[in-house]
């Protein structure tokens, strides 16, 4: 989900491109896909919700209208875990429901299967209990002896400034991946292991940032049957499931040094380990199986939702630890967000349509997709492609995860 100052720069752009300063969003017509009671955004506020500081200007949000989509897809055939979700996005969980996710907490017996430690993905809250959970992975794959290869990205300083003369690297380049372009500083790498990718490469085949799969193959350069020096950097071929198997490259991405050194420019694979994620990452989607954790960690409204929604079905679903009073009353979900989709649904405009109309049809067929890359702090020069000059409708799929744009 993105905040109000994201949704204000996204129009302050566009009426820039369009030459239409005085024209919400250009004059497009601009439709805007989420869901309100998942995750709020990170140090932003709601979209719903005007900043004081953006007062008397227009409440960009209070210009839409509501259709609301009333048929679950991800769980569909599922009709008690649909009824459980439904009930803990709007805190209205009972005593049958505490009652299902109890027989859902992981066994003795669960430990082997589709429900191992090395198996279905865990989904926890911080991200310090992550990387513990993805450390212990690879401390049983190195008691099984496993070949493995520590990738460290290649960084250069680029348009150094003046006082950048002699400086080491090292100390110039943040440590935290959402500051680097996405690109980790190092990687372990073996055949087997379960990754998550952390860019958009090719929207129509899935290959988006989040999208997990398994490496099934690690290809080094100059046809090396091994690693030779430390600096090599491979391709791999990842098994994404449904999506097939795809080839993933090294890239370069570019962002500034640390203390006003110039720019980095760093060659990595767009790829984390990934056995365990947060709730925030898995945002938006969607897996077979999991071990989710519901615990006293637990700290923002919708977390435990969007973290429970991600499977398909509560046959794949375990939990390792529960905490009922994060799940009972209203602390699960967002009240505000709750209060706004009453407002929307009492003053809507316009109703999806029961059936397909010719229009509809024609709109289906005029579609079509590209990317825009989100940098990760939500700056936003939306550099958007010059073809965006003759949209006559924009389409925002807001999410977490990755922003899409259909022109029609």
């Amino acid at each position: 989900m993105i905040g109000y100052e994201t949704f204000c720069q996204v129009d302050s752009r566009l009426r820039q491109l369009k030459k239409k300063e005085d024209e919400p969003f250009g004059g497009l017509n601009v439709i805007v896909f989420g869901d309100l009671l998942q995750l709020p955004p990170v140090k932003m506020t709601p979209i719903f919700d005007q900043p004081l500081r953006f007062l008397p200007a227009t409440h960009l949000w209070r210009l839409f209208g509501l259709v609301e989509l009333t048929e679950n897809m991800r769980q569909q055939g599922d009709t008690t875990f649909v009824d459980l979700l439904n009930a803990l996005r709007v805190g209205e969980l009972t005593a049958q429901h505490f009652q299902i996710l109890m027989s859902k907490i992981m066994t003795e017996e669960d430990q082997v299967g589709e429900f191992a430690l090395h198996k279905a993905i865990r989904i926890y809250p911080k991200k310090a209990m992550v990387a513990a959970h993805n450390e212990a992975v690879l401390e049983y794959y190195r008691h099984l002896r496993v070949q493995m290869y520590t990738i460290k990205a290649d960084d250069t300083l680029v348009n150094p400034t003046r006082n950048a003369t002699n400086v080491d690297i090292n100390t110039i380049v943040s440590t935290d991946i959402n500051k680097t372009g996405a690109l980790p500083k190092e990687l372990v790498l073996f055949v087997g292991a379960k990754v998550m990718l952390r860019s958009n490469i090719n929207v129509e085949t899935g290959l988006v940032n989040g999208a997990i799969g398994t490496i099934s193959e690690i290809i080094w350069p100059y046809f090396r049957r091994d690693q030779m020096y430390d600096t090599d950097i491979p391709s791999v071929r990842v098994d994404f499931g449904r999506d097939g198997i795809h080839l993933i490259q090294p890239r370069s991405v570019q962002f500034p040094a640390l203390r006003n050194y110039g720019t980095i420019e760093r060659r990595m694979l767009p790829l984390i380990l990934c056995w365990a994620c947060t709730a925030h990452k898995m945002q938006g989607c969607t897996v077979d199986y999991a071990v989710v954790h519901l615990g006293s960690e637990l700290f923002t409204k919708g977390q435990a939702y969007v973290a429970l929604s991600r499977v398909r079905s509560l046959d794949g679903l375990r939990i390792d630890e529960l905490d009922c009073s994060k799940l009972t009353g209203k602390t699960p979900c967002n009240e505000d967000a709750i209060k706004e989709m009453e407002r929307m649904r009492q003053y809507q405009m316009y109703r999806a349509p029961k059936q397909a109309s010719p229009l509809n049809s024609l709109l289906l067929h005029c579609l079509s997709i590209f990317s825009i890359p989100f940098p990760s702090s939500f700056f936003i020069p939306f550099s958007l492609p010059i073809m965006c000059l003759i949209f006559s409708c924009l389409c925002l799929c807001l999410s977490y995860m990755f922003v899409h744009v259909l022109d029609l």
